[in-house]
């Protein structure tokens, strides 16, 4: 992360089984090893990687701000909510989340710990929306990450991010 540690809260979490959007909201998700369980992304491989090296653990869960949800909204005239843009948490109060970097870790709740791999580029799934909500979200569709030590989140839940140490 380039600054200081910025804190904020859950304001809502999705899954969904198989692959594409919406993830469905939830009244809270179990993180374990390998990401949401019962996500599509859970697991050790990343499903979006087309070409390429192997890239281990490198897209368990997305986190997405929800001031870029509002962004798109009022750009594009939509109502993307909590779970549309395929995220499995949205948090608020955090800006653009545009910030981060590899390794920052991001402490959400009592115990879950997740370290971010890198921004989420938004792909041609989400046209289904808005034939420009690639061009608007570009650069703030949040952060992949992986999972480095499991539990549950809620909404409301406190979520910290660090500066890798």
């Amino acid at each position: 992360m380039k600054n200081d540690d910025n804190v904020g809260r859950v304001a809502g979490v999705s899954m969904r089984g198989d692959s594409g959007v919406p993830k469905f909201p939830q009244t809270k998700i179990r993180i374990g090893a390998y990401g949401v369980t019962g996500d599509f992304h859970e697991g050790q491989i990343n499903k979006h990687k087309k070409a390429g090296a192997f890239e281990p653990n490198s897209r368990q869960l997305t986190i997405v701000a929800k001031e870029a949800l509002d962004h798109a909204n009022n750009q594009l005239d939509i109502n993307l909510m909590s779970g549309s843009v395929g995220e499995n948490i949205l948090v608020e109060n955090m800006g653009l989340l545009d910030n981060l970097v590899a390794g920052d870790q991001i402490f959400v709740g009592e115990n879950v710990a997740l370290r971010v791999t890198g921004q989420n580029r938004p792909c041609a799934t989400l046209n289904v929306y808005h034939e420009d909500i690639i061009r608007v979200l570009l650069g703030i569709r949040g952060v992949t990450a992986v999972v480095e030590h499991p539990g549950t989140v809620n909404p409301g839940d406190r979520i910290v991010v660090k500066g890798p140490s």
